[in-house]
């Protein structure tokens, strides 16, 4: 009787276990949906975790690449605090660089000379500062930008080293 006993207690503990393990027993989405993550991403829950600098479904894109093209852009400037009749239509040019965070801009209708160099961050753009001379004339420039919806926003600070001329420049556009 109490090997009876115990056989029982043992089948129904083993059972339980059993039934609990299977339970607990999930399918790894990542293998199942055989989720390949390139450029130093991982996979968890059936998604592509990116590393920095990388995205899309299978961390397939540099994070520049996305603000490689040109803009048809509305400018506005402000110069010393006033606002003067410089709003215009423009074309910024951006540009990705090897670096899979930095980017180049430059406005193709009024300077080809004025080539400026920026990070990204996801969708924000940060210009450090920065200065160029062209023409005998130096220049110092910094900013931030944004490319959301496919809409480029970009605040540009520019000021004219040993002159009392500073400038606020607003571009916003769209890819053409």
């Amino acid at each position: 009787m109490k090997r009876i006993s115990f056989l029982t207690t043992f089948s129904v503990i083993a059972l339980f276990s059993l039934v609990l393990y299977m339970a607990s027993c999930k399918p790894d989405p990542c293998k199942t949906r055989a989720v390949e993550c390139n450029n130093g991403g991982t996979c968890k829950d059936g998604d592509c975790i990116c590393a920095a600098g990388y995205e899309g479904d299978s961390c397939q894109f540099k994070v520049n690449k996305k603000f490689n093209s040109f803009y048809a852009c509305i400018r506005s400037r402000i110069v010393n605090n006033a606002t003067i009749p410089d709003d215009n239509d423009d074309t910024l040019h951006v540009k990705a660089l090897d670096d899979k965070f930095a980017i180049q801009f430059f406005s193709v209708r009024d300077s080809t000379y004025e080539v400026l160099h920026a990070t990204v961050n996801g969708n924000y753009i940060t210009i450090p500062d920065q200065t160029n001379t062209y023409f005998g004339e130096s220049y110092e420039y910094n900013g931030t930008g944004s490319l959301n919806n496919g809409v480029l926003t970009i605040t540009l600070f520019e000021t004219w080293i040993g002159h009392p001329w500073t400038a606020k420049t607003t571009y916003v556009g769209y890819k053409y």
